[in-house]
């Protein structure tokens, strides 16, 4: 029984760092100057960003996150709009994705610039991740 014990909680630590998502432990963050967003409103829809790519983006390290309200203003008016929210934020990354190509569709050994992360929300609300990608 004991060595029973024991080979499942090995299988289980292995099941659980081997799945393990995306890497963001070293993520450069970059919340830059606003006059829309508090530091902490723009680092909170950051952490929304990451918590996802921790999750979703297997094989794949984030290197930075950043916020940069002149490229993000124009068109987070737009996203609220489609998203019937009171604000929206864009988020810009780099991340490296390593030989399996994340989840097949990324391309393998590679580096992913300006990706962008859509969040919206309502007044008093939590950021919500609507979309990410290339604009």
């Amino acid at each position: 029984m004991k060595k029973w014990m024991i080979l499942c909680i090995s299988l289980l630590a292995f099941f659980l760092t081997a799945c393990g998502g995306g890497n963001a432990s070293e993520v450069q963050v970059i919340t830059g100057e606003s006059a829309l967003f508090t530091e902490a409103e723009i680092e909170d829809a950051m952490e929304t960003a990451m918590n996802y790519f921790r999750k979703e983006f297997d094989g794949c390290t984030m290197t930075k996150i950043e916020y940069i309200e002149s490229k993000s203003e124009p068109a987070a008016r737009e996203w609220a709009q489609q998203y019937g929210a009171d604000e929206a934020i864009v988020l810009y990354s780099v991340f490296d994705v390593d030989a399996s190509g994340g989840d097949g569709s990324l391309n393998p050994n590679s580096t992913y610039s300006n990706w962008q992360w859509v969040l919206t929300r309502n007044q008093g609300e939590d950021w919500v991740l609507r979309t990410w990608g290339y604009g």
